[in-house]
């Protein structure tokens, strides 16, 4: 059998990884994607390995959101295995060569969130649910003096008043297992790299037969797995399927990396998620190589786009060097800017997973997964390789299937309250400071206004549009 996966980020590679444990004798895999990985979200990512620091006040209210929430933590519970079993096939691939092995992931890793005064009450309402919901779950925490935090600095106007440990919750080098899997993949003799991009999928007969690549290439096989990202309704738009599967769309957001010398933490420190993303973020980035230095990634800026967008803006970069500087290190200033990374994160409609077999019996997805596709992985390949070689896959992933109806988690009323909390948020987290008198109820009453007329044009009655697709809605790219 031969197994073609249109994509290379990571949910491509580690579904690859997956499959070579299962192939037959003769059996192969191709991986069609360009070397260069534009718009990557691995490449752009802090790497958070996060399930209850992710959470908001209203995130289990919903089975479904119950439902995804139980995959993160089980993707959080497979990566120590998993990083380890990188590492040993590279060892083995590659006798010699070093790997990096850092105890950032698992039990004492941690992860710190802390609940500071740079945005609004949103912050306190997410913070309290997150130690609530870990103590629910009994999973480890701890609240713990903010003075106490390795490498804490921040100004005196956005200090922390409380913060939580997370000891289990970790972080990982996102380009340096990248970087392991692409060698481990490149070795193996059933494996083909094929640096180009899917074009479009060929069919017939109610089984797709090929994918064509920019560079003119049918590759033809038996087994189909869509794992393009953000680009994944422009291949399928090409291709002419038939099959109903709802818009993916680009949430591009914006991480820096720099150089903060002396000033690294140890660990990772957030906030809660705020202002449609997921707040500040501040994660070491540990050298892939002996003798280099600990980098710092900061992030995260976030928009949807209908369209790829190659670059930074530079709201985003002055955001996050001030929010850096301000609410984590206030040395931050004198740190050495390394770059700024640009990821395209696959934003379904709805904005959840689209994962599983399709109609199309030999065709398979993976996206749809917004920020969670680099923790979600070694949870997806398992599902997707077990599909693939004929087996039932992983449990949990019933509510997620590619062809599936939109899933609507909002009410109307909740989901205007939603987005005026929201953009309220992010509006002090850019400096909004509403002078005394009525400006801060009259823009929360014009927030609510809009998001309303948006839902009236939407035709949205009696369900409601997610906070972060609004403008996708108002502007016609989303539809039901």
């Amino acid at each position: 059998m031969r197994h073609i996966i249109a994509g290379n980020g990571i949910i491509g590679l580690t579904v690859a990884l997956q499959l070579l444990d299962g192939l037959g004798r003769g059996d192969e895999v191709r991986i069609i994607g360009p070397s260069d990985r534009p718009g990557s979200a691995t490449l752009a990512a802090g790497a958070m390995l996060n399930s209850f620091a992710e959470l908001e006040h209203d995130s289990l209210d919903h089975r479904v959101d119950q439902a995804r929430f139980a995959l993160s933590r089980r993707a959080t519970s497979l990566w120590p295995s998993f990083a380890e079993d990188v590492a040993q096939r590279h060892e083995t691939a590659f006798p010699g060569v070093p790997v990096p092995r850092k105890t950032n992931i698992g039990p004492g890793a941690g992860t710190y969130i802390i609940n500071n005064c740079a945005s609004n009450g949103l912050d306190d309402r997410n913070f309290d649910a997150i130690a609530l919901a870990a103590a629910e779950h009994g999973e480890p925490l701890a609240l713990v003096p903010p003075t106490e935090l390795p490498n804490y600095a921040p100004e005196e106007r956005h200090r922390a008043l409380r913060a939580l440990h997370l000891p289990h919750e970790g972080w990982i080098n996102p380009r340096a297992i990248m970087q392991m899997l692409q060698a481990v993949l490149a070795s193996h003799p059933a494996v083909t790299l094929v640096d180009s991009t899917a074009v479009s999928l060929r069919h017939g007969r109610g089984v797709v037969t090929g994918c064509e690549t920019s560079l003119g290439e049918m590759v033809e096989g038996d087994s189909f797995i869509v794992a393009t990202g953000a680009s994944t309704t422009a291949l399928l738009l090409r291709s002419q399927l038939g099959i109903p599967v709802q818009r993916v769309f680009y949430g591009v957001g914006v991480t820096i990396e720099i150089d903060p010398h002396e000033h690294v933490p140890t660990a990772c420190i957030r906030t809660p998620n705020r202002g449609l993303a997921c707040g500040v973020y501040a994660v070491p980035s540990l050298p892939s190589r002996a003798g280099d230095r600990t980098h710092l990634m900061v992030g995260a800026s976030n928009f949807i786009s209908p369209t790829p967008y190659p670059h930074a803006r530079l709201t985003s970069l002055e955001t996050l060097v001030t929010a850096a500087s301000s609410q984590i290190n206030r040395n931050f200033y004198r740190a050495d800017f390394i770059r700024a990374n640009v990821g395209w994160r696959p934003t379904s409609t709805d904005t959840y997973p689209l994962v599983g077999r399709s109609s199309l019996g030999n065709l398979l997805f993976c996206t749809g997964t917004k920020r969670d596709g680099f923790h979600l992985s070694p949870l997806i390949a398992r599902h997707i390789a077990g599909l693939a070689q004929g087996t039932q896959g992983e449990p949990g992933w019933e509510d997620f299937a590619p062809e599936r109806a939109l899933i609507r988690t909002l009410t109307r009323t909740q989901a205007i309250e939603k987005a005026v909390e929201h953009h309220i948020s992010a509006a002090y987290q850019h400096g909004f400071q509403p002078p005394q008198g009525r400006l801060l109820e009259a823009t929360t009453r014009a927030i609510r206004e809009d998001a309303e007329r948006v839902h009236d044009l939407a035709g949205a009655d009696d369900w409601g549009i997610p906070p972060e697709m609004l403008d996708m809605h108002r502007y016609g790219h989303a539809t039901q």
